[in-house]
């Protein structure tokens, strides 16, 4: 039951530092890993599959959108800190497992206040929000307790320009 718990992110431990199941949770890191990359490559391939029969037609703005995501460079039409995209933790769901800490490159999560009775891994926080890129939503499939939400992309698509 502790490999499966290990595996799943439930561990009640405060750290992996030590322990002996330690390879399992980088083993499910990188299977996850892995996983986001093949779903972002079937994306792509069906957004520009010629392969498609010709009766069925996808709006224009969704494809368009995804082929200038996927090739195109990104630029910001505001600065940064006028746009309010990033992440919310909601504490009561979060089990401390690190994965989105992990995962963001940009550093914008941190371990929170350690638990005092010394049970449970601390929570992650967000902190630093401003770091995070504006429309990533890479660290909301990682988080095996569903406790990361983001706001919706739609409102924050016309801060973002894309270029040739």
């Amino acid at each position: 039951m502790l490999l499966l718990d290990c595996f799943f992110g439930r561990c009640k431990k405060p750290s992996c530092e030590g322990c002996a199941l330690k390879l399992v949770r980088s083993l499910r890191l990188a299977l996850k890993s892995r996983a986001m990359q093949k779903e972002e490559e079937f994306e792509v391939d069906t957004a520009c599959s010629p392969q498609m029969p010709e009766q069925v037609t996808l709006p224009a703005k969704t494809t368009s959108h995804k082929q200038d995501a996927t090739k195109k460079r990104k630029r910001l039409t505001a600065p940064r800190e006028e746009i309010a995209w990033y992440p919310v933790i909601k504490p009561e769901l979060c089990n401390g497992c690190g994965d989105c800490k992990v995962l963001c490159k940009p550093g914008v999560f941190e371990l929170g206040a350690p638990d005092p009775a010394g049970i449970c891994r601390p929570k992650l926080i967000v902190a630093h929000p401003y770091k995070c890129l504006v429309l990533c939503t890479r660290c909301v499939p990682i988080c095996t307790s569903g406790a990361i939400t983001l706001p919706p992309k739609e409102e924050f698509e016309r801060f973002v320009e894309y270029l040739d």
